[in-house]
């Protein structure tokens, strides 16, 4: 063939490629189009491992969840997840403690053998009639939880992508959503029985319950009977015990998450009946000869699920709130440090930890500042003597504090207009009183003593100095 056509040929073809790159660059916005994650392509044997994976599960949350740990063939379990998908419920908030307790015990199901593993998984989804949910994959079709590659870390990778992009998207699917009316969670720890006992016998037995624990179908209906009352809860065990009604669970582990998340309509329980309803479920759980590993309240943050999205009506649980002594009520002050606030800053270092550290002093203060709503709670920052000796850091002080007012508001749902944020700089207080000069010379470690922020009750004695030193009116 003459060498001028083929010249023309060659230019025609790098022209089309040109046009070809110039078109997907305008269709994707000069990114990969995104790969779709589910049980084909997580099994596929793919090498590239470098691969930007971006999830399409039709919930959005599902995405943003991602598995870090690494996987063995150590401690190897069964694992039967029971979860409440339900009206009337709260979501698990992307990035808590759960994500990672998930990572862990799925991964754990992975049996790893010559470069290839398999997962085993059950999931019971608890409505009013508990039933099986198969692991649905993004394609919409029964996952299959095989992985291969060519080396350990690739197997590795595999697992944690097949964790994250098809088990922890399928949580928060529509294929665990409720199909009947109601809850009955006793009825799903039935179910979680019997599979755990078509799983591998040289396994460890593990039941991981995500569920708000408030059960209206069944054995265990709570409208019926009034959870703050003393022996309640024996006196149901027992009638359960002598119909025979309770599950063997007496080679099993289980661990609780979310219980009292409730949402509206269903009365949120307040700390006393939250604590009430892990000694319930701890004594049910406990008569069936299981061993309670853990049992988490509700996460906080967690959007409400609703008859109005789709979710199938559950009767509201009307508990009683119980008397409240607020007079024995006191401050509390936390460092600085503790709070993981960074240095010279008033943003956290990790926010989820935060969270985590003002949790208790959020559950005390809401029963107080929801009975009595003409009372405040004063979020007092303080700050230390720098090393020149100059006073002042009431701008940072008053920052902190406001970080903190804004954690219990959004994280806690505290009404905003009951908390105040007060900034007292380098003011001498009782519980901010450290002399960062004591030896002579100053000293950092005396100074993180006086990097503080209290949280101080309208009935707390500490108000007085609150109004002596003028930071309050």
């Amino acid at each position: 063939m003459n060498k001028g056509i083929i010249r023309q040929v060659v230019a025609i073809l790098f022209c089309l490629f040109l046009i070809g790159c110039s078109i997907r660059e305008e269709t994707t916005g000069g990114r990969r189009p995104a790969v779709v994650i589910d049980s084909e392509n997580v099994d596929s044997g793919s090498t590239d491992g470098e691969s930007v994976v971006e999830s399409t599960n039709n919930n959005n949350r599902g995405d943003e969840r991602s598995c870090h740990q690494e996987f063995d063939n150590e401690d190897l379990i069964n694992l039967v997840v029971i979860t409440g998908n339900r009206a009337n419920t709260s979501e698990i908030p992307i990035g808590s403690a759960l994500d990672d307790i998930l990572c862990d015990f799925v991964g754990r199901t992975f049996e790893i053998s010559n470069l290839a593993a398999q997962g085993n998984i059950a999931f019971v989804v608890s409505d009013g009639e508990p039933w099986r949910a198969e692991v649905i994959g993004q394609n919409g079709r029964p996952a299959d939880l095989s992985v291969s590659a060519n080396n350990d870390y690739m197997l590795n990778n595999r697992i944690r992508n097949s964790i994250s992009h098809v088990i922890l998207p399928f949580m928060d699917s529509d294929h665990l959503m409720a199909q009947t009316e109601e809850a009955d969670l006793f009825e799903a720890l039935h179910i979680a029985s019997r599979i755990i006992r078509d799983m591998d016998s040289d396994r460890e037995n593990h039941i991981l319950i995500v569920d708000s624990g408030i059960t209206t179908a069944g054995h265990i209906d709570m409208r019926e009977f009034d959870i703050l009352e003393n022996g309640v809860s024996a006196e149901i065990v027992n009638r359960l015990s002598a119909a025979g009604l309770l599950p063997n669970l007496s080679d099993v582990a289980v661990s609780f998450f979310n219980i009292g998340g409730g949402a509206y309509p269903q009365q949120v329980p307040s700390g006393p009946v939250e604590d009430a309803l892990k000694a319930f479920w701890r004594d049910i759980i406990e008569a069936t000869g299981a061993q309670i590993l853990q049992m988490q309240g509700r996460s906080e943050g967690g959007n409400p699920r609703t008859v109005e999205g789709g979710f199938p009506f559950v009767s509201n649980v009307e508990f009683e709130t119980p008397e409240v002594d607020f007079s024995d009520l006191r401050s509390e002050v936390f460092s600085a440090d503790h709070l993981g606030f960074i240095a010279n800053e008033s943003e956290f270092i990790n926010e989820m930890l935060s969270r985590d550290i003002l949790a208790e002093t959020a559950r005390t203060l809401t029963p107080f500042l929801q009975n009595n709503p003409a009372h405040l709670v004063y979020i007092v920052g303080s700050q230390a003597v720098g090393p020149d000796g100059l006073a002042g850091g009431y701008t940072l002080s008053l920052e902190r504090a406001g970080r903190v007012k804004d954690l219990l508001v959004t994280e806690f749902n505290l009404p905003a207009a009951q908390l105040i944020a007060v900034g007292a700089g380098t003011t001498p207080l009782s519980w901010r009183n450290t002399d960062e000069f004591e030896s002579g010379q100053w000293r950092d470690d005396l100074a993180e003593q006086n990097r503080v922020v209290a949280v101080i009750p309208s009935t707390a004695e500490e108000m007085v100095e609150l109004r002596s030193n003028g930071l309050i009116d």
